[in-house]
């Protein structure tokens, strides 16, 4: 299917698997969201499940990255569209995360706690015992498996729409985690693109191939600095079954569930 087509910065982008009435219809629900809900970042979430949902064989990342994106671009009306985004998006993806897996992961008695604030944050560090240990970084969703009629916390997922947001910052948190007997994972979209005239656009992510690694694919293959790394832009390259440090990326989709992250977390909980 060749899909919706649109042009932005003189050069065409073209969806793969959302047809014209799809891209409208995550368009205007979007705007509508942004209009009615309490906080950007809820509205952010709840028009990305939508979307994936709406064209669950499209490319997630170009959802995000091609159609929020770009709609809360022309939309948002405060002096720094672009910033604002950032803060929002964010925080809406660590969100999204809960409100796509819980109800799947629930039934393997795990759960996602997302952690919104800069406190929340600090405090599911501190309350693993490693606050002192990781300086700026931060965790940004908990993973929590139900023991004796309680959830206790076996780990953590370091959420990225792009991996250009400073991942390295997550890397102390994340190995100081995994040395402490936790599971620690890294969930992202791999956003990247580069309009003209350096580029054309197309959403390639930064991962490289295992081939022509980047520092961000060498995180997790030669270095091992996250357990594991889900990748839901369906251009990313996955990992081969061997890799220097044992660590691999997986590639996938968001539909159907459940995902290898998914059956990634149910297997891994085991240990706990």
């Amino acid at each position: 299917m060749k899909g919706h087509q649109f042009i932005e910065s003189g050069v065409t982008v073209a969806l793969q698997n959302v047809s014209g009435k799809d891209y409208a219809a995550i368009t205007s629900t979007f705007a509508e969201l942004l209009q009615t809900s309490e906080k950007r970042r809820e509205a952010i979430a709840e028009g990305f499940l939508f979307a994936i949902r709406r064209c669950p064989h499209a490319n997630p990342s170009d959802l995000w990255h091609h159609v929020l994106y770009r709609k809360y671009l022309k939309l948002h009306t405060t002096s720094n569209p672009p910033q604002s985004w950032v803060r929002a998006g964010g925080e809406a993806l660590e969100i999204f995360l809960g409100m796509l897996y819980n109800p799947i992961l629930i039934q393997e008695d795990l759960t996602l706690i997302p952690l919104i604030s800069r406190d929340k944050k600090r405090e599911a560090l501190a309350a693993l015992g490693l606050g002192g240990s990781v300086g700026n970084s931060k965790l940004d969703v908990a993973i929590a498996k139900r023991s004796d009629g309680a959830f206790k916390t076996i780990g953590g997922v370091h959420v990225k729409a792009s991996l250009a947001e400073r991942v390295s910052d997550d890397v102390p948190a994340s190995m100081a985690m995994m040395r402490a007997g936790y599971l620690s994972v890294l969930w992202t979209l791999d956003v990247k693109s580069f309009p003209p005239p350096h580029g054309n656009l197309v959403n390639r992510g930064e991962l490289g191939t295992p081939d022509r690694p980047s520092d961000k694919r060498l995180y997790i293959e030669k270095h091992g600095s996250f357990d594991a790394c889900f990748s839901c832009n369906l251009r990313s390259v996955p990992s081969p079954e061997q890799t220097a440090s044992g660590k691999r990326i997986f590639v996938q989709n968001l539909s159907p569930q459940p995902d290898a992250f998914v059956k990634y977390l149910a297997e891994e909980s085991g240990r706990y």
